[in-house]
């Protein structure tokens, strides 16, 4: 990791601060440093998003990587993509649940599945992180189904809406 920024083969994910969510839930994306596709910040991000600022800004910013959404960038063309992040801290079983959406344009050509892997790797380096889970994934979501699978996470519950899977170190 240089400079709080992960890299891959073709991607770099660098932590979003506080103050650049709050850009981007004001709509306000042209002030962060890489330029956003538009369309990466669907509706369900800026919920998302609204929730991580209000835990953030009562956390110590030491443990803010595991709250934020880290902005997943095409190291091609430098623009933003998506977004990839953690609820927050591993829990008392050292598990830590991970969100992520990415534009349109960008689906299925395996970026999404580069980016989990990465941040996967990143969070695996962490002693009290025993593992990542993934819960309430719709299974007309095929796209983020595929990518869990692809990522070796393990089915553990399902009904007739959802799936939700673990991925153990």
């Amino acid at each position: 990791m240089k400079n709080g920024v992960l890299e891959s083969e073709r991607l770099l994910l660098k932590p979003l601060s506080y103050k650049e969510l709050s850009f981007i839930n004001s709509n306000n994306i042209e002030r962060i440093e890489n330029l956003i596709e538009s369309e990466a910040i669907f509706d369900f991000v800026k919920v998302a998003i609204t929730k991580k600022l209000d835990k953030m800004k009562n956390i110590d910013e030491k443990d803010h990587e595991w709250y934020t959404y880290w902005l997943i960038i095409d190291k091609s063309n430098q623009k933003g993509m998506g977004v990839i992040g953690f609820k927050g801290l591993p829990d008392e079983n050292g598990f830590s649940e991970v969100g992520y959406s990415i534009a349109s344009k960008y689906r299925k050509k395996e970026y999404m599945s580069e980016a989990l892997l990465t941040l996967v790797n990143w969070a695996s380096d962490f002693e009290n992180c025993k593992g990542i889970t993934a819960t309430k994934v719709l299974k007309e979501n095929i796209g983020s189904n595929n990518v869990l699978n692809k990522c070796k996470f393990k089915l553990i519950s399902s009904t007739s809406k959802e799936n939700n899977y673990i991925l153990e170190f």
